[in-house]
């Protein structure tokens, strides 16, 4: 396998993430918006609800979320793949953490159910298994997901994010990351064998589903519910253990790490607009959660 092919692999494992967090769109005439502000005595961080695949009805954005970056000097993003740096630690990283041991293949690794239902799935989609057949099976499950949001008419290239960094590489602003890309890739590179099945299997008896699944996230986002996003998602892990403790490394786990972040640039002296998936926001353990019981007030944005 190449290093362009696992580079492609690698950020479509980054995009699925982000989106089975949470999706949104961002629809002009809706309110509130999934949109908050913080103030402190020094600064001002605008923080926005994102998914990483997108289509060309989102566009334009509604005027708070371009007004606020605008005033921003500093776009702030989970991880910047526009970075050429990040793309080659990603295609390293795959071949070092992501690839199945020794001659062992999908195939081997998978029960025959499951590795069928896997083929069937890729022929349906025109994918070819053979360039995929050395990936752990949590990064596949990945893979699958993105493919399915693909089927649907979303395109990485129209992702929120991907947006806001293509236009503060055109205006020249500073970009920083609440997280590394190897603490990211490392959440599925983590992955045990039980919970890799687990994925596998639930991700392809949710495949019919996807569609509705989306949609109903949409309508959450464009009503600016946070807690019906929060029981949303949660409803969405189920009862097993397994995947209550991944939902909680996935989410709750990092949002601990960002609002910490957020906090040290609220210290400081420079606006940043802030654009991570809408997930991260909602529950108990939400950033919105987190920031408020460090004493900040903050505001939903409206429109």
């Amino acid at each position: 396998m190449n290093r362009n092919r696992l580079t492609r692999l690698s950020l479509f494992t980054i995009l699925a993430v982000a989106f089975l967090a949470a999706a949104c769109v961002a629809v002009a005439d809706e309110k509130p918006l999934f949109m908050w502000q913080v103030q402190s005595e020094t600064a001002t961080v605008s923080l926005v609800g994102s998914i990483h695949v997108g289509k060309p009805d989102f566009f334009p954005l509604a005027e708070p979320f371009e007004e606020a970056f605008a005033d921003a000097p500093v776009l702030a993003v989970e991880v910047d793949m526009t970075d050429p740096v990040n793309l080659q630690k990603s295609a390293v990283l795959v071949m070092q953490k992501g690839m199945l041991p020794g001659d062992t293949t999908l195939e081997d690794r998978l029960s025959p159910e499951l590795w069928k239902r896997m083929q069937d799935f890729a022929a349906e989609r025109n994918m070819n298994m053979t360039m995929y057949s050395k990936l752990k099976p949590g990064i596949m499950a990945m893979i699958m997901v993105l493919e399915e949001y693909k089927k649907l008419g979303f395109d990485p290239e129209l992702g929120i994010d991907k947006h806001f960094l293509d236009a503060a590489l055109e205006q020249d602003k500073e970009i920083r990351e609440l997280e590394t890309i190897e603490a990211q890739l490392d959440l599925f590179f983590s992955i045990d064998d039980q919970l890799d099945d687990i994925l596998v299997a639930e991700i392809l008896d949710q495949m019919d589903e996807i569609a509705a699944i989306t949609e109903e996230m949409i309508g959450l986002w464009k009503s600016g519910d946070v807690e019906g996003l929060d029981k949303f998602l949660q409803d969405q892990v189920g009862e097993d253990p397994a995947m209550a403790d991944f939902y909680r490394t996935l989410l709750d786990d990092r949002n601990v790490e960002m609002a910490d972040k957020i906090d040290e640039w609220l210290k400081a002296d420079t606006d940043v607009y802030v654009v991570v998936g809408a997930g991260h926001f909602s529950g108990k353990m939400g950033i919105i959660s987190l920031l408020e019981e460090k004493g900040y007030k903050i505001e939903q944005m409206h429109h």
